[in-house]
């Protein structure tokens, strides 16, 4: 799944391609086969390009809004007008079309025209905590709806949007084994300045990950020194070596323990990657 810094990089890329010009073309294939929402948007000017969470939103001038959600396997890609769109047909979820330019998001599972002023009602956007990459963050409001989840596992709660905008799996794993916490242990066990520096550090890599760098992601990662090869997940971000995500059976960076890996969560279960001994139980 995009984490919240893929979103707001995704943001910045078709910003600059969208916004003050005029659609050209739109459809929503799989979510509107009929074709009506086309008359809604097409002649209409892009006003701004916006990440919430981990959500993306595109706003036109007639107070309309395009809303997606990538979920595991949305992804949005830029072609040239008027080229042949790759891929199945059947993949496509939107196509956005512009003097020059075709924007394209393929396997979103959320993908949605919605009024400007019907935004605070949409489920994925109406619940959400506190947003890492927003101009300001309230840690203290993202402490409190932590405490209000109760007695649920640390790595399952950081998860939770309503919480705060903008965590995914990733970062989930790697911020828990830097501060070696216990994924699987419930909020109660953890002292509130644990979790304050938690969510600071997750807004310090979240914000590095959207700044201008010459590439690859920044996380928490292998200490100097420590000669790594990379995993796939890496090799595919482009990125540094993972401190444990997608490392399991490999020796931990401290100590040389094999990582581990568990699944946490009920309706839709997330794996989280830790080191058993320099993450001890709780």
């Amino acid at each position: 799944m995009p984490e919240g810094d893929s979103i707001y990089r995704i943001a910045r890329k078709l910003g600059p391609l969208l916004v003050g010009k005029r659609v050209t073309r739109f459809e929503l294939p799989r979510h509107d086969p009929t074709g009506r929402a086309s008359g809604d948007v097409v002649g209409h000017l892009v006003l701004g390009v916006e990440a919430r969470g981990k959500n993306l939103l595109v706003h036109f001038d007639n107070g309309w809004v395009l809303h997606t959600h990538l979920k595991m396997l949305g992804a949005w890609r830029v072609r040239p007008e008027g080229v042949r769109l790759a891929g199945p047909r059947g993949t496509v979820s939107v196509v956005l079309g512009v003097e020059g330019a075709l924007a394209v998001c393929y396997r979103a599972p959320v993908a949605r025209l919605v009024r400007e002023a019907d935004l605070r009602v949409v489920r994925e956007l109406a619940s959400l905590g506190p947003d890492l990459l927003g101009e300001t963050f309230d840690v203290e409001v993202a402490l409190e709806k932590l405490a209000s989840l109760g007695d649920r596992p640390l790595g399952v709660a950081l998860m939770d949007q309503r919480v705060m905008a903008g965590i995914g799996n990733v970062y989930k794993s790697e911020l828990c084994f830097e501060a070696r916490l216990d994924p699987f242990a419930n909020l109660t066990s953890f002292r509130r300045q644990e979790l304050r520096s938690l969510f600071e550090r997750a807004r310090e890599l979240l914000s590095a990950n959207v700044a201008p760098r010459p590439r690859g992601r920044v996380y928490p990662s292998a200490p100097r020194g420590v000669r790594v090869t990379r995993t796939p997940q890496e090799m595919a971000r482009g990125g540094g070596p993972l401190a444990v995500y997608g490392r399991r059976g490999l020796p931990c960076f401290r100590c040389a323990t094999p990582i581990a890996m568990r699944r946490q969560g009920t309706t839709n279960p997330r794996s989280t990657y830790y080191c058993p001994s320099c993450q001890p139980s709780r």
